[in-house]
């Protein structure tokens, strides 16, 4: 059975490929968007308004770089934490904290609030946990260091 995520069900096939070409690189020319929706055989004001429309939407959260944290001399690493229904917003202010968090989650699971760090070391990274752990909204946490960079893509059948 295939599953459509919300609103996917009322976007076009224009709409779709759309979506599949700007989770690809982003030429590195004068006029990207333009060159995009040569390849895609539309006029560059379609494709910036089908994408104006995607995002208001909500279907596109944001278009931004996506960087190798090696590549840049940084380390990154996934965290997950358990903190009781009643602490969560404390547990995620203390995780917001940090400029080197990415960005969190949370999941309906034992381990509620998931979020990513990027720091410059090693060293830096086990230090901001070991100051979040010490939070008292948080219960328990469990690091899962980067080991391999995936990149995540959704494609759609146009």
């Amino acid at each position: 059975m295939s599953r459509s995520p919300n609103g996917m069900k009322n976007i076009s096939a224009l709409e779709r490929r759309i979506l599949n070409r700007i989770q690809e690189d982003l030429p590195f020319t004068p006029r990207p968007w333009r060159d995009m929706a040569d390849e895609l055989g539309i006029e560059e004001d379609s494709l910036l308004k089908s994408v104006a429309i995607l995002k208001k939407k909500g279907i596109v959260r944001r278009i931004s770089a996506v960087f190798d944290p090696r590549k840049i001399g940084s380390v990154s690493t996934l965290v997950a934490a358990r903190v009781a229904p009643g602490n969560i917003h404390g547990a995620v202010k203390k995780i917001n904290s940090y400029g080197e968090v990415t960005h969190n989650y949370r999941r309906a699971a034992e381990y509620n609030i998931w979020f990513t760090l990027i720091a410059d070391n090693r060293k830096k990274i086990t230090r901001i946990i070991d100051e979040i752990k010490g939070d008292k909204n948080i219960d328990k946490m469990t690091e899962f260091p980067a080991e391999k960079l995936y990149k995540i893509a959704v494609k759609f059948k146009a």
